[in-house]
């Protein structure tokens, strides 16, 4: 009889653990589909809804505004989006909210609920307009003025935020192209050289049949030279600004920033050939004060290969010549190295 009893045991508490994580699957299941589509709330925020249902909410809430509490039916709102976040009346209730934080002089809140509107309720509010609201709002805060000891100035740079989260919105909006060429521009002329060449090879890429794309192409080169300049010592930088400016001119040949262009690349290839030049001399420079025969045999190959790459890659630069007379040298060094 024991066996048995010991059997049902193990049995039945085998049962009452499935139970339980089976209850705990069920129920952690339920609490992701009852997810409240809500961002969380501070908790003074935390209001609750005057009527029992979001119907007879949405009338109380409008009752508020047409009477002119903004406040109270902007509470009313997230009232409303907070109780019935599934309900059809949410997507209208966060929408009045949004209004309401842009008459009430809340431009950056309003904003921010905007993109909440557009994150959680896609398809159930009027794309065009919300968008259009975002943009305003963006559009202001990036031109608006700023004061400091009677200084005026701005700060476009607030508004790259706002200006890539509309873009992530819809990447064929009307005004995306517009933004991240803005988005560039603010970069450029922040003098952020590396995040401007991002953001202009970003433009030509998405749409490069705009407008603008030729214009993106040549500022990214101009970037990209600017860059280099502030690196010296980075060759790699020199070296793909030289590309990028070689590209817009094989892109666009007869373009009216094409001089431009032109001078930039004079310059970094002028760059471009001294050091190569330069780190060639040196290879042989230092074979020259090597007592070990087989470093300097090293470092008359290495000098050789870059005076080759001098004439290779810039045959018409001014240190092409010196480079076939040093050659000549180094083949004639080492015929008579041992």
């Amino acid at each position: 009889m024991q066996p048995w009893n010991h059997i049902l045991r193990v049995g039945l508490a085998g049962l009452l653990l499935v139970a339980l994580t089976g209850g705990g699957w069920a129920a952690e299941d339920t609490r992701e589909e009852t997810k409240q589509a809500r961002h969380d709330l501070s908790w003074w925020e935390h209001y609750r809804p005057v009527e029992a249902t979001p119907e007879t909410q949405l009338a109380w809430i409008n009752k508020l505004k047409d009477a002119g509490h903004t406040i109270r039916a902007s509470k009313a709102c997230l009232a409303l989006v907070n109780a019935w976040p599934e309900s059809p009346q949410a997507p209208v209730a966060q929408l009045t909210y949004c209004r309401l934080l842009e008459q009430r002089g809340k431009p950056a809140k309003a904003f921010e609920e905007y993109q909440f509107l557009v994150e959680a309720y896609a398809g159930f509010f009027p794309y065009d307009e919300v968008m259009d609201s975002m943009y305003a709002i963006a559009d202001g805060i990036s031109t608006r003025d700023r004061y400091f000891l009677f200084i005026k100035f701005k700060t476009p740079e607030e508004a790259i935020p706002l200006f890539e989260k509309l873009i992530r919105n819809g990447t064929q909006w009307k005004r995306a192209a517009e933004l991240q060429f803005r988005i560039a521009r603010i970069y450029e002329k922040t003098q952020q050289y590396d995040l401007a060449v991002e953001a202009y090879g970003t433009y030509h890429q998405r749409y490069p049949m705009s407008p603008l794309a030729e214009q993106a192409l040549f500022s990214q080169g101009r970037c990209c030279y600017e860059y280099s300049r502030e690196n010296p010592v980075a060759l790699d930088l020199r070296e793909n600004a030289a590309a990028v400016l070689q590209g817009c001119l094989d892109w666009y040949p007869y373009s009216d920033m094409a001089a431009e262009a032109r001078t930039c690349l004079a310059d970094l290839q002028h760059a471009l050939v001294g050091g190569l030049y330069g780190q060639a001399a040196l290879y042989q420079k230092t074979a020259r004060f090597t007592s070990d025969k087989r470093a300097h045999q090293a470092n008359l190959v290495a000098a050789r290969v870059c005076y080759e790459r001098v004439i290779d890659e810039f045959p018409h630069s001014e240190w092409a010549e010196q480079a076939h007379v040093r050659i000549a040298e180094i083949n004639q060094q080492r015929g008579k190295d041992p």
